[in-house]
């Protein structure tokens, strides 16, 4: 009987455990498409490191995560996925959090430049081919609080850290197609606030 309780309470003790973790993995973005919401758990990237290093050196994104980078104050944006192990969808917003742009499933550690045809407000990186698998299309809206469209109702991700140095001052990533360049990378500037 005894044997049964100690079984009986470690149960429990897991199971408290798991209702916390799920609550930690509370959505804090969410993609509106014409087939529903798809709700994220994304780290958020709003540092000059943050929005250089990005999803670098990591060996998988969680199914459903990824990064949303603020770039309010970022001119001249272009991606790109070197030191990026996995296949990424990126996401292009405008600052009312309309996708202007995507580029899919680009490609792990190339180093060709992925510059969209519009100054975007935010990019997103979430796993290749989920743009495909949720139906994302330009026109979709994003809501985030980078993008004061949406009262905040989880806290971010923090961004991981890594013991690898980050790659030159590049935005990151990329995805719907065309606009890949080799030129050289801008630099990461801060505009000054009014």
């Amino acid at each position: 009987m005894f044997k049964f309780v100690k079984v009986f309470l470690a149960v429990l003790l897991i199971a408290a455990c798991s209702k916390q973790d799920d609550a930690a993995k509370e959505a804090n973005m969410i993609i509106s498409t014409a087939n529903g919401d798809v709700k994220y758990v994304v780290e958020e990237a709003q540092t000059p490191d943050e929005l250089q290093k990005g999803l670098m050196f990591r060996d998988s994104v969680a199914e459903n995560g990824g990064m949303i980078f603020d770039l309010t104050n970022v001119q001249n944006v272009a991606m790109w996925m070197k030191n990026t192990k996995v296949p990424l969808d990126m996401i292009f917003l405008d600052s009312d959090g309309t996708i202007s742009w995507i580029f899919e499933n680009a490609v792990p550690m190339s180093e060709d430049y992925i510059i969209p045809p519009i100054a975007p407000a935010a990019v997103i990186e979430v796993n290749g081919g989920d743009v495909q698998k949720h139906g994302i299309k330009i026109g979709d809206v994003v809501k985030h609080k980078f993008l004061n469209n949406v009262a905040e109702t989880a806290p971010a991700a923090p961004v991981a850290e890594s013991e690898e140095t980050p790659a030159p001052a590049v935005a990151e990533e990329t995805s719907v197609q065309e606009p890949v360049a080799e030129a050289p990378a801008p630099e990461i500037t801060e505009t000054p606030a009014n």
